[in-house]
């Protein structure tokens, strides 16, 4: 993708670069904010069903305050990356292909000993309305909402503070990739590699896409849900 293309790819006069900064720390205290709201509001341990519910209204909240920033700065959805591709068969096609590609090498890598920790999903295994509602919150919870917040939001965000260039984008590509696997600390330290390595992939798949993120919102959909699926046969990997 050539550097041209990447400043066309947005149609709004862009906000000074201090604005983009100060739209992340908002949206990263607001963050913070909703969880601590939540923790003292919310018992815990919860049950895995009640937590799907939770993140998912929480997650979509967050969205809400992410689109209230975009739009407070001139800016449209589209210019984060939300916008109408080209052609739909071919963006399906896309993320399918790139869902299935990576459900195989995780697949194979895990049978060879390479285990994230999901242990916390293990109560999916023989739950059928568990698995379903897993589903569901795969395309809700990690398709859309962290495709619509690190590869749309936190990407674009950084580019721009960064001076918007084609090195920006690219920087910004490896930033976001990097918070995206420490949001993932959870899985152990592989896992905040491997999910790093994959947020940085499907910002260059972004990239390459003439910054649109529905590939990779389908992709990692379809990605996460096939999980869920394979969960409620053989359970989790435990790391």
């Amino acid at each position: 993708m050539t550097e041209s293309q990447i400043e066309a790819s947005g149609a709004s006069r862009p906000a000074p670069r201090w604005r983009y900064l100060i739209d992340i720390v908002v949206l990263v205290a607001v963050t913070f904010l909703l969880d601590a709201v939540l923790g003292a509001f919310v018992q815990v341990p919860m049950n895995l069903e009640k937590g799907f519910v939770l993140d998912a209204i929480g997650k979509m909240l967050l969205v809400g305050v992410a689109w209230g920033l975009i739009r407070l700065r001139g800016e449209r959805l589209a210019d984060i990356g939300l916008k109408r591709p080209a052609s739909w068969m071919r963006t399906f096609m896309i993320g399918i292909g790139f869902a299935a590609i990576v459900f195989i090498a995780m697949y194979l890598s895990e049978k060879a000993g390479f285990r994230r920790d999901l242990s916390k999903f293990k109560d999916v295994q023989g739950n059928l309305r568990l698995m379903l509602l897993g589903v569901f919150y795969a395309f809700i919870g990690a398709g859309f909402y962290e495709e619509f917040m690190f590869r749309g939001f936190l990407m674009q965000g950084f580019a721009m503070l960064f001076g918007a260039s084609r090195s920006a984008w690219i920087v910004a590509c490896v930033v976001q990739g990097a918070l995206f696997g420490a949001a993932h600390a959870y899985q152990n330290t592989l896992g905040i590699v491997i999910t790093g390595t994959l947020g940085m992939l499907m910002g260059l798949l972004v990239l390459a896409s003439g910054r649109n993120l529905w590939p990779v919102i389908i992709g990692h959909g379809l990605f996460d849900a096939s999980r869920f699926v394979l969960f409620y046969f053989q359970g989790p990997p435990t790391g």
